[in-house]
């Protein structure tokens, strides 16, 4: 059972703080976001075998489709500051790399020669021109 506790801190470490962001983007404060975000890991800790395999999408893409789902059901749709769904993040150069294409974030560096830092700054401003455009529509998330 060590072994996995271990698995879900390292993906907090790799992952939490870009998480925590986009939680930031939909909730309506930082309390809902840490909400999110906990209820995230938990479902994390739940789903760990099947995440950590090698047979399901790349672990970074799953992150993120369950941030976006826990926000879902956590808050009423009143609350969404932003109600991304996965179909916005297809006009976005990184973020379709990283959930269409499921291309990895260590890939998209390598190929871009980028460091994690400038991929992290062109996430949160792909995820601004998402929040930006004219289209949020109140489209539900499809359950995964």
């Amino acid at each position: 059972m060590k072994t996995s506790n271990t698995s879900v801190e390292k993906l907090y470490h790799s992952y939490g703080a870009k998480l925590y962001s986009i939680a930031m983007e939909i909730a309506p404060n930082q309390a809902a976001a840490e909400k999110i975000l906990i209820g995230t890991f938990v479902k994390i800790h739940r789903q760990q075998s099947t995440l950590l395999n090698g047979h399901s999408p790349p672990v970074y893409i799953t992150l993120i489709k369950l941030v976006l789902q826990t926000a879902h059901e956590q808050l009423y749709s009143n609350q969404l500051k932003y109600n991304f769904t996965l179909k916005q993040f297809a006009n976005t150069p990184l973020l379709n790399k990283l959930i269409c294409e499921q291309i990895s974030l260590e890939n998209y560096c390598t190929e871009n020669q980028l460091t994690r830092a400038d991929a992290a700054k062109k996430i949160r401003e792909e995820l601004m021109s998402i929040r930006n455009s004219k289209h949020q529509t109140a489209m539900p998330l499809p359950k995964f």
